[in-house]
């Protein structure tokens, strides 16, 4: 009796052993996956905002690079960064912001294009996980609805909800939850940016 107790001791105390060792492992292997990927991820991303910088500047002509120096500002828990678009004679010509929101599904990471006039020029999707058929009409290639903030200001637009929510802004068929957030981030880009704005 005394013997197969300890031999299901023993049994117990490899195969506890086991499972942390191949646990351990996992881990190691995850971690290892994220420092190969994150870097390649990064470059992605950067990848994408660049081909879309055009696109929300209306094909304007600028001469640096935009997204080498920004600045940063927080509204309601969010990080935002702006950056300065400038003409060949280093004139500011217009306002670039990146911004993130969580959505239905996790972050929404967006561009907002603004000139000087405090209007926006174009808003474009970076990336999301929102629901494909549904939340990623949010995506220019999907729907024209990121269109409806061209011109959009502070001053000449008071309903930054969407419809449903008494706003100006349409909402999607069985998914409100994603454009209804891509609102509140570009509504709170505009405003950290004239905070900005008035505090140089």
């Amino acid at each position: 009796m005394d013997l197969s107790l300890e031999n299901w001791k023993q049994k117990v105390s490899y195969q506890s052993g086991l499972l942390a060792l191949s646990c351990t492992l996992a881990a190691l292997l995850l971690v290892g996956m994220k420092y190969v990927t994150q870097p390649i991820i990064e470059v992605r991303i950067q990848e994408d905002q660049n081909a879309l910088l055009e696109e929300i500047l209306n094909g304007q002509p600028f001469s640096n690079q935009v997204f080498a120096e920004g600045q940063a500002f927080s509204i309601e828990g969010n990080e935002y960064h702006y950056f300065i678009v400038r003409d060949s004679k280093g004139n500011i010509i217009s306002y670039v912001i990146k911004g993130e929101q969580e959505g239905y599904s996790g972050k929404i990471q967006f561009l907002v294009g603004v000139n000087l006039a405090q209007q926006i020029s174009g808003v474009r999707i970076i990336s999301h996980t929102e629901t494909p058929g549904l939340g990623d009409k949010i995506e220019r290639a999907k729907s024209d609805w990121v269109l409806s903030f061209n011109g959009r200001s502070l001053s000449n637009t008071q309903g930054w909800k969407v419809t449903k929510d008494g706003g100006e802004f349409d909402q999607f068929s069985g998914a409100t939850i994603t454009p209804r957030a891509v609102v509140k981030g570009v509504h709170n880009a505009l405003k950290g940016l004239r905070l900005e704005i008035d505090n140089e």
